[in-house]
């Protein structure tokens, strides 16, 4: 017979100024021990975009909260990748294995296609350029170290942190994108097989994770019924 799991819930992420509201505050859950992934919301990560200083920065963080990408995947975009018929993105899919399925195509809203394809012609990107280069590298795709020290920096000046996994609040990172795209979805009423997709992984129990987190928010919807 299976045991069933107890959830405790502690606050994962804190927008220091102004505070976030308890409807928004994000969760880590805890079952059996372990401590479920720490993720931003939606509130923190339009802060954490806003702070970007360049429009190549604010299209890199808006790419990894809507395409819920790995760094390294959202930093291997070329302009030949921005699909404006589907309106969406091809990212490679680096944990697939199997060759069919190293690419995924990925949904983000229209805006964010239209920005991309005029930040494209304003840089005078061609087909096959990155979209996310590095000047100092004669335009070869931005490091995935220095990509990450943009989000710790932006979400610093935006003052989003979260709680990591030694209980101690850091600045959100690349991660807490991911982690946040994919709740921020299925709050949204979007099926787990599409976030599943969307975010590449092989196996949907992977992805069954990110229910955990929204317990908190179904016991809120739960506390509003009178019996």
């Amino acid at each position: 017979m299976a045991t069933a799991l107890t959830l405790t819930t502690t606050p994962t992420s804190i927008l220091s100024t102004p505070p976030a509201p308890p409807s928004a505050a994000a969760i880590i859950a805890r079952a059996g021990g372990d401590a479920l992934p720490s993720y931003i919301t939606a509130e923190q990560a339009r802060a954490v975009i806003d702070a970007a200083e360049t429009t190549q920065h604010r299209r890199l963080l808006e790419c990894l909260w809507q395409s819920g990408g790995r760094v390294s995947e959202v930093l291997r975009l070329r302009r030949c990748d921005v699909d404006p018929a589907e309106g969406a993105l091809v990212l490679e899919n680096l944990k697939q294995r199997r060759r069919e399925r190293r690419r995924k195509l990925v949904y983000v809203s229209s805006s964010l296609v239209a920005a991309l394809l005029a930040y494209c012609r304003d840089a005078r990107l061609n087909p096959t350029a990155p979209l996310f280069f590095s000047r100092q590298s004669g335009g070869a795709p931005m490091a995935r170290q220095h990509a990450w020290r943009l989000v710790t920096r932006y979400a610093q000046a935006a003052g989003v942190r979260v709680v990591g996994r030694d209980g101690e609040l850091r600045p959100a990172t690349g991660l807490d994108f991911r982690h946040g795209a994919a709740v921020h979805q299925l709050r949204c009423g979007v099926p787990l097989s599409e976030v599943s997709q969307q975010l590449g992984h092989a196996r949907i129990d992977t992805t069954t994770v990110y229910t955990r987190l929204t317990n908190a928010e179904r016991r809120r919807y739960a506390d509003r019924v009178a019996w």
